[in-house]
């Protein structure tokens, strides 16, 4: 197999990502005579692009390996249809609360009904995508996994449920798939896979190999006085090669704050220049894999129960198997400095830290800039995230980054993920819907900036909501400048402090729930963005109420018209 040389102009984690890509494609043997070919479909259900980016990069595996394929949106499947498959891959995100992507929800709900068709012929594979830090960790991918067997399918191999290092997953799941399909048709010599790994080689600027913007514009958007803090950041993309829309979201790589990698090197029994190494990556200092690598600012499950064993603590070990609730209390607000602090000498020498410890991931943000008005000036909104637990300051990794740590000047590695289900509607006439409380304004200031810039005429509706008027109106002289001129057609606002009872944007909504219907009916499409947990629940349900006290439906009338507005690409949801 080939591997990249130690003196190839790339980064070890660029030279660890291609020697990935070489064994998936090259790992299998090469096989004399006619290869085994099949057809497979390749299907994702995605929320916020990931899924849907690995099953592309699975089709174009899966060419380069002598079979045909193509990759599909599982919104767009009929039961009927994947009945008569005999080969299909499925990548499955799980969001929020365990739930399945807005795309998948039709799907999903057809896949479980009793009167789903059996799939007899079906032969599959789940690859999951999810983050063990939240309780139902890959739920939807388990969920679509389980019912494709109870309805007679035969998994290819087992699935995969992957953290949020998915393409270190990726690479070792493709590669199995592949030697269980057939061997792979094409040698290294074939010159169209030399060709695709010289695309690959000369990639700018992703999620492997970000561009270093320099951040060229900080500013804090609430009030001093205000219990949150939330800032404006701007990149400056002149040299980058890097190209996005209103909607994408940009993936900034951070690092851990250096005083507590500080702190947890002095608690350490070895030292900070010991190195140890990923599987297929090559060694790196351990103040390297604390400071770029592996998250250390929280605990989970998985990391509690592998200390415990290490450490042969009762204490912690009783955790694992009480009541609901016990484990979770103790993990809110902690990270390894606390264990090292309760628990020292538990640790002995590089390769257990990094063993302990789950990979550090990007941290995606709705871009609130447009391209054809803010030009190479790309702006993110950033809400930081600090608290005091246990008798110590934390915080969010990037947002204190961003938000505390980096000045104007600094260069930060950043990429950009293309959220193709979060767009301006294509008629620059059509009404939009907007409902972003927080930071969850960012997308739809984007979205206005972008439609002033282009000239839609359609109309813009606005519901946005914070605290307090006074210490957390975002954008506040931006809004009113959009109302004055009349492209913000209404402006609906929800400060859930600045009066005795509290009030939320969905309460804003069900107040003008006939003219919210009146718009829909006019053919408006709807957008939510941010907090996935209640309240993008909270609005979802306000809207099913409005379509049935304004259109005098019964409630599985309205169900099916929220579910028409889902099928027309009306009711787009970038929720976290």
């Amino acid at each position: 197999m080939p591997l990249i040389p130690e003196d190839a102009p790339f980064s070890a984690e660029q030279r660890a990502w291609l020697n990935r890509l070489l064994e998936g494609l090259f790992s299998a043997p090469v096989q004399t005579g006619t290869p085994k070919s099949y057809h497979v479909s390749v299907f994702f259900a995605s929320q916020s692009g990931s899924a849907e980016r690995l099953a592309k990069k699975m089709v174009k595996l899966l060419k380069e390996n002598g079979h045909s394929a193509t990759a599909q949106s599982v919104e767009g499947i009929a039961l009927s249809a994947l009945a008569q498959e005999e080969y299909a891959l499925f990548f499955a995100s799980t969001y929020g609360d365990g739930e399945a992507p807005d795309s998948a929800c039709s799907f999903r709900e057809a896949l479980l009904a009793d009167t789903a068709p059996r799939i007899d012929k079906l032969r599959y594979s789940v690859f999951c995508l999810g983050d063990r830090t939240y309780e139902y960790f890959c739920r939807f991918g388990i969920e679509l996994d389980e019912r494709l067997m109870a309805l007679g399918a035969s998994r290819l191999i087992g699935r995969m449920e992957s953290d949020v290092d998915v393409d270190t997953s990726f690479g070792a799941w493709s590669g199995q798939l592949l030697r269980s399909l057939s061997e792979p048709s094409k040698t290294a010599n074939d010159p169209a896979v030399a060709a695709d790994l010289s695309a690959a080689v000369v990639q700018k600027h992703t999620r492997e190999n970000p561009y270093h913007a320099q951040l060229v514009d900080k500013k804090l958007l609430t009030h001093p006085s205000s219990s949150k803090q939330t800032v404006h950041v701007g990149f400056d993309l002149t040299d980058a090669e890097l190209q996005y829309e209103a909607g994408d979201a940009c993936g900034v790589l951070a690092q851990n704050d250096p005083a507590l990698v500080d702190e947890i090197l002095t608690l350490l029994s070895f030292s900070a220049t010991d190195t140890a190494s990923l599987p297929k990556s090559e060694p790196l200092s351990v103040e390297e894999f604390l400071r770029h690598h592996l998250q250390i600012t929280k605990l989970t499950r998985k990391v509690v129960q592998r200390f415990a064993e290490k450490a042969q603590c009762q204490t912690l070990s009783s955790l694992l198997t009480s009541e609901a609730g016990e484990l979770e209390t103790y993990l809110h607000g902690r990270g390894l400095i606390d264990l090292l602090h309760a628990y020292p000498g538990v640790l002995s020498n590089a390769e257990e830290l990094v063993e302990l410890l789950p990979r550090l991931a990007p941290r995606l943000y709705s871009i609130s800039s447009s391209p054809s008005a803010h030009g190479r000036e790309l702006h993110c909104t950033i809400g930081v995230v600090s608290y005091t637990a246990h008798g110590r300051e934390r915080g969010g990794v990037a947002s204190t980054m961003l938000g505390k740590r980096m000045e104007v000047g600094a260069r930060v590695p950043i990429y950009l993920q293309p959220n193709k289900r979060f767009r301006l509607p294509v008629d620059s006439m059509a009404p939009i819907i907007m409902i972003g409380p927080g930071t969850g304004v960012a997308p739809f200031r984007a979205f206005l900036h972008e439609r002033r810039a282009l000239g839609h005429t359609g109309r813009n509706w606005l519901f946005f909501g914070e605290r307090s008027a006074k210490t957390d109106f975002l954008y506040c002289c931006e809004m009113k400048s959009f109302v004055d001129d009349g492209h913000l057609t209404r402006f609906d606002t929800a400060f859930s402090r600045d009066q005795e009872h509290k009030v939320y944007v969905q309460d804003r909504m069900l107040e003008s729930g006939a003219e919210l219907f009146r718009w829909l009916n006019d053919g408006a499409s709807v957008y939510v963005c941010g907090d996935a947990s209640r309240m993008a629940k909270d609005v979802d349900v306000a809207l099913h109420r409005i379509v049935e006290t304004h259109g005098s439906l019964t409630a599985e009338a309205a169900q099916d018209y929220v579910s028409a507005l889902h099928e027309q690409h009306r009711y787009h949801r970038d929720v976290y």
